[in-house]
């Protein structure tokens, strides 16, 4: 295989995964031991190609959205995500610490980015700073500038006994020849667990920055995904999945349609899709026309209703794993 990077996103996943094999080099933080390169980066020509495809890899489209989601609302308890998953028992905040409140998860980082973080370095004068509409503000006044700048992690996360340090630095957003190019920094990356999430997270936060930019910049368009990792990392209990995936000659991309729009209306209808769908235990039969026994069918689809088709589509396809959804999302003919 080569070892050379196309800015595709599951060639490069791949090639990374080998490269990692090859040449990493072994450390062992908290007794983990790792296979690392540092300072690695990889670019992806298209963000709308961001989900990883290896079925060695398990990725969970259910989880993918229910993150998103769960960064869209900004609630950084761990009841919205912990459905999901059950990692982040793992890191929950134990409310030792000023600022970190008991069951709180540092990692959501719509939390920090969109106004709803109670820590100083999140906050003017007025309350919690919301970084999300500053940056706008920012290209709108500077097409230009190299000032849009989201930071995530803070000083204050590294306090003794914290076991949820965030991963990711800055988000650093350019217009550029009349195209939206987003840069990621990590301080370190799991690339199983932590990239293969981020990447779809990051992208999508792209792409709805984008069309929200489209007010002021009609003819804006989609530019390159940075994603630079001081530590890029592969944990031993990998190693056996990367050697399958490195071993597999079928790498294949999928580019996900356009985003049609994303507004306060928008979100608001979303989460609360997702919301209601959660709480009543994730019924694989909330999309049908007979009402589920003890799920709030009315409510439910009182949300979906609002929803454009995209963001319909999207939750068909990414929460119910519908096959003519997740076609059309992927801009695939689907055969019957």
């Amino acid at each position: 295989m080569t070892q050379e990077q196309t800015g595709f996103l599951n060639h490069d996943f791949r090639t990374a995964l080998f490269q990692l094999v090859e040449y990493g080099t072994t450390s062992a933080p908290r007794g983990s031991e790792t296979k690392e390169i540092l300072n690695y980066n990889i670019t992806l020509r298209s963000p709308r190609n961001r989900v990883i495809t290896f079925p060695e890899r398990k990725t969970s489209t259910k989880y993918l959205l229910g993150e998103l989601c769960w960064y869209l609302g900004g609630d950084n308890t761990i009841e919205g995500i912990l459905p999901y998953s059950k990692f982040w028992t793992n890191i929950v905040n134990s409310g030792e610490y000023d600022g970190y409140p008991k069951d709180t998860i540092n990692s959501n980082y719509g939390n920090r980015l969109f106004g709803h973080a109670h820590i100083d370095a999140f906050a003017d004068r007025e309350g919690p700073f919301n970084q999300w509409t500053e940056t706008i503000s920012l290209l709108r006044r500077d097409k230009d500038t190299r000032q849009a700048i989201m930071n995530i992690h803070v000083p204050g996360d590294r306090h003794f006994g914290n076991k949820d340090v965030p991963c990711t630095l800055t988000l650093q957003w350019f217009i550029r020849e009349n195209k939206l190019h987003l840069v990621v920094n990590m301080r370190s990356n799991d690339i199983i667990r932590g990239f293969t999430n981020d990447v779809f997270q990051f992208t999508m936060l792209q792409e709805i920055m984008l069309v929200n930019l489209r007010e002021y910049y009609p003819e804006l368009e989609l530019g390159h995904y940075y994603h630079n990792a001081g530590s890029m990392h592969l944990y031993d209990l990998h190693y056996e999945m990367a050697d399958k995936i490195i071993a597999n000659p079928n790498a294949y991309d999928l580019e996900m349609i356009p985003m049609d729009r994303f507004d306060a209306e928008i979100q608001e209808a979303l989460l609360g899709v997702e919301r209601v769908w959660r709480e009543h235990g994730f019924p694989e039969d909330a999309m049908d026309a007979e009402e589920p026994e003890d799920f709030d069918h009315d409510a439910f689809h009182a949300h979906y209703s609002k929803l454009t088709p995209y963001w319909q589509t999207l939750v068909k396809a990414m929460f119910f794993k519908d096959e003519e959804a997740m076609h059309a999302m992927f801009g695939q003919e689907h055969d019957e």
